[in-house]
């Protein structure tokens, strides 16, 4: 009887072991004048380094879990700043494109305006770098892409920014 209890003991033992070896642990070190703090909701521990960035250390699917949320609520944001900036509805998406390392609005041919898109852009960027500059390894040149909003192919304006 004991045998047998020492042998489930050491298999339960075995198996922890082999579940805890499958996590692993991402830390990231984010510029405070990117930082808007939204990864201390999703790390398990903060703290700061000796050129004042905050460095964020997550575990298991913390960090995945982290970028999808923090990614969908500047995309939100970014939408909702640009609304904020015309009369009524404005486009009809804006999200980041980490693939492309892009921030890319969607929007109808008739709310197009070169100029205004240039100036908006920036505000754009700046909501991006929140989130590429977060990132395990961060991206220093991103796009804001313009786009035709039922066709995403149909590019009305690109604008490069570089972190500072």
């Amino acid at each position: 009887m004991k045998r047998f209890f020492a042998l489930a003991l050491a298999v339960a033992v075995i198996c922890s072991l082999l579940c805890a070896c499958g996590k692993k642990t991402v830390t990231t070190a984010v510029s405070s004048k990117y930082d808007d703090g939204y990864a201390s909701k999703f790390a398990s521990s903060s703290s700061k380094d000796d050129s004042g960035n905050t460095v964020y250390e997550f575990s298991g699917d913390q960090y995945e879990n982290y970028l999808k949320n923090h990614k969908n609520t500047l995309g939100a944001d970014i939408q909702k700043d640009l609304s904020d900036q015309h009369d009524g509805k404005y486009g009809e998406f804006a999200y980041i494109n980490e693939e492309k390392q892009a921030v890319v609005i969607g929007v109808h041919p008739e709310e197009y305006n070169e100029e205004s898109a240039k100036k908006e852009s920036a505000s754009a960027a700046e909501y991006g770098f929140k989130y590429f500059q977060s990132l395990q390894a961060p991206v220093s040149s991103i796009k804001v892409i313009y786009c035709n909003a039922n066709n995403q192919s149909e590019i009305y304006g690109t604008f490069d920014y570089t972190a500072e």
